[in-house]
């Protein structure tokens, strides 16, 4: 199948860092100087422990957290990173999907996430800017892939026998192939393909296979038992 791209190939591996011992002011001064939204806690194996946000500075002056709940009491009167951190953090790893870390951004209102290895050592760090970098494939690389990877390599059909076009990251495809069941597989490998937004096909087929039954009906090799038999 056509490589989705891999969290390792947008993320940022230049990571500012800060210890469960970072002082509180050092911390607003870091993420306000950087103009961060947030930075990972690690400890000295650069293990990421937690992280630790402006929503969280924010809680230590005006706490929003159920009035005398453990949290809201650790944070308002938190000196140091160790009591003011979310934890344990959200992470994903280099080689998961772009598409991982993008649905991790949209579920919980992220903006940046720590990326980690097998032990959980942090490696970079993946915003949403540099997820958007996937759709800013120019127009021609994307209809090189569907043609090269998705309709030759994966489907063995011969790229100029179908009409391929893609104007803004829509692709429009028309033509035959041999099947209709291989219509939708088509479609939906390219639609996996980074930087494809839509896919518009006007394919045909020269045998319609979706109501040929792959086996024979009725009982196959075995006696009727109202059969009289020696």
């Amino acid at each position: 199948m056509p490589s989705r791209r891999k969290v390792g190939a947008v993320m940022t591996t230049d990571v500012v860092t800060v210890t469960p011992g970072t002082p509180f002011k050092a911390v607003a001064m870091l993420l306000a100087s950087w103009n961060f939204s947030g930075a990972p806690v690690v400890d000295v194996g650069r293990h990421v422990l937690g992280v630790v946000t402006q929503g969280d500075l924010l809680e230590h002056e005006a706490p929003h957290g159920r009035l005398g709940s453990r949290q809201a009491k650790r944070k308002a009167s938190a000196a140091f990173t160790a009591d003011l951190m979310t934890a344990p953090a959200f992470t994903v790893h280099a080689d998961d999907d772009v598409s991982v870390a993008a649905k991790l951004l949209e579920e919980h209102h992220f903006h940046r996430l720590p990326v980690v290895d097998e032990d959980n050592v942090l490696v970079g760090i993946v915003s949403r800017s540099d997820l958007l970098r996937v759709f800013l494939r120019t127009d021609q690389e994307i209809r090189e892939e569907v043609r090269d990877e998705v309709i030759l390599r994966e489907m063995s059909i011969e790229p100029g026998s179908l009409y391929v076009a893609v104007h803004n990251g829509i692709v429009t495809l028309s033509g035959v192939v041999e099947r209709t069941s291989v219509i939708a597989v088509l479609v939906a490998l390219i639609r996996r393909v980074d930087g494809v937004v839509e896919v518009r096909q006007t394919l045909t087929a020269h045998f319609d296979d979706r109501e040929v039954s792959p086996v024979p009906p009725g009982p196959v090799g075995v006696l009727s038992p109202h059969k009289p038999h020696n």
